[in-house]
């Protein structure tokens, strides 16, 4: 492991440990989400429908995804349980550049156009779709050709999914049959949030921000509130991902918003006794690919 992977944390079940190779082919499922910011992962079983292990690095100073690359062999190289054989093995990539388009409207063959409209693809880009079956709608997205090779050469057929699809579908499983009026649900990565609004079984806005500061943070959520017609007094605001109530972030948004939480665990899932410390909607987004058909 090297100098610019931090572990963050290793939750790993004792029974982990004593399962046969063969457990780990026909039952476990792998699941990884990845940036040039940190590596995730956890461990489902899905023969008890169980959560059984959860490990988190942050990255430093990486610059490019080349350097990404080496440093996902590095932990491959490192961590035994990433060497597995796994019945499935999820990949959730960081794309910055993504657009989704309604199933009626999707051509295979304009994948560029979709994209050019918003964003520039390099020649070391990869186009991908992951197809959203709730949303009914496919998201385009780019993976730059060195992760795909260092996909690839761990995993295998991994199936390889764009981040905002299994947050997208996540959200709308587990609220399928709830009333999401006036709730506005934010997903705090490391400088970038993430703002979805859904109502009905409809996705109303899913949209990225980046920002420097906590006033960038409060400016630019306060804005998209405000075009949406939304008022701060009357919403609740749901948070996921990397925000902690002790967090400044969280702190000057309280000033404009009262009504905040955190997104609760998904009762479709059964947790180890690993999580009843760590604050799960820090990795909402990872521990609920299983649940999602991408």
């Amino acid at each position: 492991m090297s100098l610019s992977t931090i572990p963050i944390s290793s939750n790993i079940d004792k029974a982990l440990n004593k399962e046969a190779d063969i457990k780990y082919s026909e039952f476990f499922e792998l699941s990884i989400q990845f940036s040039l910011d940190g590596f995730s992962f956890c461990i489902y079983n899905n023969e008890n429908n169980k959560l059984i292990a959860l490990e988190s690095y942050a990255f430093q100073e990486l610059e490019d995804y080349r350097q990404l690359s080496s440093e996902i062999n590095d932990l491959v190289h490192d961590k035994e349980l990433l060497k597995r054989s796994y019945k499935k093995i999820n990949i959730i990539f960081e794309s910055p550049k993504s657009t989704l388009i309604p199933f009626q409207l999707f051509d295979k063959s304009e994948l560029h156009s979709y994209l050019k409209f918003n964003h520039n693809v390099e020649n070391w880009e990869i186009i991908r779709f992951d197809s959203l079956k709730n949303l009914e709608a496919k998201n385009i997205y780019v993976i730059p050709k060195c992760i795909n090779k260092t996909i690839k050469e761990n995993f295998g057929s991994a199936n390889i999914s764009n981040f905002s699809s299994s947050l997208i579908e996540s959200l709308l499983i587990k609220y399928k049959n709830q009333n999401l009026e006036n709730k506005v649900f934010v997903n705090l990565r490391s400088n970038i949030f993430d703002i979805i609004i859904i109502e009905g079984k409809k996705l109303k806005l899913f949209n990225s921000f980046k920002f420097r500061t906590k006033e960038d943070f409060a400016y630019f959520l306060l804005f998209a509130l405000e075009q949406l017609k939304f008022n701060p007094e009357e919403i609740e605001l749901i948070f996921t991902g990397a925000i902690e109530k002790s967090s400044n972030l969280y702190e000057i948004i309280y000033k404009y918003i009262r009504n905040i939480a955190f997104i609760e665990s998904n009762d479709l899932l059964r947790y180890s006794y690993i999580f009843d410390n760590i604050p799960l909607h820090l990795y909402y987004n990872l521990l609920n690919i299983n649940l999602c058909e991408l």
